[in-house]
């Protein structure tokens, strides 16, 4: 069992319960409050020091921890300064508010210190869209928080003129702003479990801050001083878990993985909601209700404004998902050299234009010669070659039919309603537009000749691979023949 936690809880629970019982001198009780503090103070500067030693440079995390040391130095030199100065002089104790002037103005400089820090605490979003969400997601979380604690500071005697009910509200926002941004940036320098005690160390003193006029008024600032108290003990607690943490060589904080969501403005939403129902169901409309209800009206907006920007980029993505559809799509069904459609494709073409009725006409093209021009010239003379040949077989068919090269040298054409003269007529045309020399990219010219199988299916439901057999079987037949010739399947 950890020793100092278990020490400092019981210490705490003891001078709490002592200052809360309203006997004795208040300046006794600040004195006694403020060395405890104190110590607590610098014992919690010298654990966050030591665990900034072990941990790596540099680091987010030992950024925000060196900034803690800074606030804790100065908490820790105005909280003995305040001892002394209670010692040297009790009036210097301030019984309107419960507190004294050194401490208030430390609170001050060291939550700036670790606000500060906090604020450029670096982000892992990384498109603006991203950054946009991530900011209104905590422009919900403040506004609801500050709607709220105003509603409540503005019950009893506090009123919406008076400084304690405009601070408590200030300072509930800049906690809701830390806290929120840690967490909704998923990048917290801490374990979740060090994490929550600093926003219940913040929301103590903010209470004891806010309610410290009122309480020293009643007769009652020991439980201002039982608050600071609280407070303080659970920083040290954090720092030492921290240090412990990293003595016991657990040096890397766990990523945490990245939600597409977070239901934190949503439930600072729900809660601003059931707060309006409760002013009503209470109070009625009165001035309070109306300040919970602009709290929710504007979470609301900006929770819609959230949303849309959530659908745009949701738009975004599915036009880009589509794109990417469509481009997978030509990659997988066009050959890269010539921009026609390669064997897959001609294959499902083919099967589908089986399926109706009336006839398809299937012609299977060899070039001739082909091997020898790329011996001669090299393999960009031949890709030239190709290239060309392809284009001159799309200009000698019509625009509904399909050309495609099937590999190597080798291409075919899908006539998915056969001309009325009949597949000779256009394997001869195929033939001459092919015989023609072909301009290479170094100069001179080169000539391929192409040997051209046929073959007609005249009814729905003809089977693709035995089309392409008796084609085949055809432009053979027609290569043995001699170079330059077609042949028709029987």
């Amino acid at each position: 069992m950890p020793v100092l936690p278990v020490a400092v809880a019981a210490l705490t629970t003891v001078l709490g319960a002592v200052f809360v019982v309203p006997w004795g001198s208040p300046a006794v009780h600040a004195v006694v409050c403020w060395l405890t503090v104190a110590v607590f103070a610098t014992a919690m500067t010298w654990y966050a020091y030591r665990a900034v030693r072990l941990m790596p440079e540099p680091t987010t995390e030992r950024r925000f921890w060196r900034a803690f040391i800074v606030a804790g130095a100065i908490f820790s030199v105005a909280d003995w300064l305040q001892v002394a100065m209670t010692l040297a002089d009790p009036s210097s104790f301030d019984a309107r508010t419960g507190t004294g002037i050194a401490r208030t103005v430390a609170l001050g400089l060291g939550g700036a210190v670790v606000i500060g820090v906090i604020a450029t605490y670096p982000l892992p979003h990384r498109s603006a869209r991203e950054r946009l969400c991530y900011h209104l997601d905590l422009a919900t979380v403040v506004t609801a928080v500050g709607a709220g604690c105003l509603y409540w500071t503005m019950t009893g005697s506090f009123g919406a003129g008076q400084v304690a009910g405009v601070a408590a509200p200030l300072i509930a926002m800049l906690l809701a702003f830390a806290v929120g941004r840690l967490y909704l940036s998923g990048t917290a320098p801490f374990r979740w479990h060090i994490g929550v005690m600093g926003p219940i160390a913040g929301t103590l003193e903010s209470l004891a801050r806010t309610l410290g006029p009122e309480l020293a008024r009643a007769g009652r600032p020991g439980v201002v001083f039982a608050l600071s108290l609280a407070c303080h003990a659970l920083l040290l607690v954090a720092a030492w878990f921290q240090y412990r943490r990293f003595l016991a060589g657990r040096a890397v904080t766990p990523a945490v993985r990245k939600r597409p969501y977070s239901a934190m403005p949503y439930l600072a939403l729900a809660g601003i909601h059931l707060l309006l129902i409760w002013a009503l169901l209470t109070g009625g409309l009165d001035p309070r209700a109306w300040i919970v209800q602009a709290g929710a009206v504007l979470c609301t907006g900006i929770v819609v404004a959230r949303q849309l920007t959530a659908f745009i980029d949701n738009a975004r993505l599915l036009a880009e998902r589509d794109g990417l559809t469509r481009r997978l799509h030509a990659m997988a069904f066009t050959d890269s050299l010539t921009g026609l459609a390669n064997r897959a494709c001609f294959l499902d073409r083919l099967t589908a234009s089986l399926r109706n009725p009336g006839p398809a006409g299937v012609l299977l093209i060899d070039l001739d010669d082909f091997k020898p021009v790329n011996d001669r010239y090299g393999h960009a003379a031949g890709d030239a070659v190709l290239i060309e040949t392809a284009a001159r077989l799309r200009a000698a068919v019509g625009p509904g039919d399909l050309v495609a090269r099937l590999g190597g040298d080798e291409f075919a054409i899908l006539l998915d309603r056969p001309p009325p003269e009949g597949l000779p007529a256009v394997a001869d045309r195929i033939i001459r537009a092919v015989d023609a020399p072909c301009p290479l990219p170094a100069g001179g010219t080169a000539t391929v000749r192409a040997s051209v199988g046929a073959a007609l299916a005249d009814r729905a439901g003809g089977d693709a691979s035995h089309l392409l057999n008796l084609a085949d079987q055809a432009m053979y037949r027609a290569k043995n023949r001699g170079k330059g010739a077609f042949e028709v399947a029987a």
